[in-house]
């Protein structure tokens, strides 16, 4: 109750503005309804086009473009951390109860320990961690990743397929052993980075893997 209050005050001392048009936008974790209606634009990947062979399904949420991009990248690379509330709301918006019916648990791709270490955080667990909590899902870090990869947006596709393989192992099969598996990640381009991890969970017992991206590189 308080801290309903404190945003209620908060709200009204320092209203928010839209990070996409700069409008006043008052709740929704600062995005206005028009520029919520153009940015959530879910997709269904194409899984044959993408040559992906572990992933059952795999959704994106939106395009990894314009104030998208920007509040990723401020995640990522400036370390402002409180982006992910609006990112999140992204889920909120978009991923409705019949996408994540049957779901046992959400595993998110790994950061290695090194980068861990180096940006503090896996800014794909801050975006989806309480967007998980909030359904109810069980959240679950099954997976490791074992060899320290380069980004692979900056690799063609031959390289990248050669890079990320055999980069994850899972660290707790009980957890993932005959279960229906939502894969998370916050960025998704060639897919190879979640089919991957796909590949992973299904060898240590998996019935299914589906993936959700909130943005899409694809190219």
């Amino acid at each position: 109750m308080l801290t309903d209050w404190l945003e209620a005050l908060l709200e009204l001392v320092f209203p928010r503005r839209c990070p996409s048009c700069r409008q006043w936008a008052g709740s929704s974790y600062g995005w206005c309804q028009a520029c919520l209606d153009k940015i959530v634009t879910v997709r269904q990947v194409s899984l044959a086009v993408h040559k992906l062979q572990w992933l059952d399904t795999c959704l994106t949420v939106t395009d990894y473009s314009g104030q998208v991009q920007r509040l990723i990248r401020d995640m990522k690379f400036r370390r402002i951390t409180r982006q992910a509330a609006k990112l999140g709301y992204l889920l909120d918006y978009g991923v409705t109860a019949e996408r994540y019916r049957g779901i046992d648990a959400v595993v998110p791709v790994p950061l290695h320990l090194d980068r861990l270490k180096e940006r503090g955080f896996n800014q794909t667990a801050l975006i989806f961690k309480p967007w998980t909590l909030r359904r109810n899902l069980a959240w679950v870090e099954a997976l490791a990743r074992t060899t320290p990869t380069l980004p692979q947006w900056e690799l063609r596709l031959k390289e990248r397929r050669k890079n990320i393989k055999g980069a994850f192992t899972v660290t707790r099969p009980e957890l993932v052993a005959g279960k229906t598996i939502l894969l998370v990640d916050d960025i998704f381009t060639s897919g190879l980075t979640m089919d991957e991890c796909a590949k992973a969970l299904k060898k240590s017992g998996a019935l299914a893997v589906k993936g959700l991206a909130l943005a899409s590189g694809a190219r």
